[in-house]
């Protein structure tokens, strides 16, 4: 039997009904996404291999965050995990001073590059090993939002670990009034070597 008379029999098997037309399509759209992953697999498992092989922070936000809060008297601190690769950027930790650890937002995704050109500056400066610190005038994000409602008008960033060849981490700490930079940059590599076991 060739293409020509399958086709025939399939279009019989159809005739009018417009249930047979809606099996049809789903058939259609489930053999092709079949055939996709099937081709494509070599890809999806190499980019899933890279995503394990990419080094994590260890876990040690509360340790950190009390070594921040008690040498540069931070009013803000928030930990995420940052995946180069996806273009992800995790909320794993957010610490308020007078309410303690903000557990609602974890896990909220607010993008490595998006379309805010100074958060896409700052995620260049954490890349290239600098620490951005300045005014916090306008949220860059949904988290951002957060922090203006928590009272923040200035914040410095880090990369975690404190390396430009490495980016799978970041803090950002916020004020109400601004710290003394150099000073607070200090406290931030050391917070991020904190988070990273090499």
């Amino acid at each position: 039997m060739d293409m020509k008379d399958t086709v025939f029999k399939i279009l019989e098997w159809v005739g009018s009904s417009p249930l047979r037309v809606v099996i049809l399509l789903i058939l259609g759209v489930f053999g092709m996404a079949g055939w996709f992953v099937y081709t494509e697999k070599d890809a999806f498992m190499a980019s899933y291999r890279a995503q394990q092989a990419l080094p994590h922070m260890n876990g040690q936000y509360q340790e950190a965050t009390n070594f921040i809060l008690k040498n540069s008297h931070a009013d803000l601190v928030a930990i995420f995990e940052v995946n180069p690769l996806l273009n992800t950027r995790k909320l794993v930790y957010l610490f308020v001073k007078g309410e303690g650890p903000v557990k609602q937002y974890n896990g909220y995704d607010v993008g490595l590059f998006t379309k805010d050109l100074g958060n896409n500056r700052d995620v260049i400066s954490l890349m290239s090993g600098e620490i951005p610190c300045s005014a916090y005038l306008k949220p860059q994000s949904y988290i951002g939002f957060v922090y203006k409602d928590k009272g923040v008008n200035f914040m410095c960033r880090m990369s975690v670990p404190p390396d430009p060849s490495k980016f799978i981490g970041q803090i950002s700490v916020g004020w109400r009034e601004q710290p003394d930079d150099e000073s607070a940059r200090i406290v931030l590599r050391v917070a991020s070597s904190m988070l990273w076991s090499p």
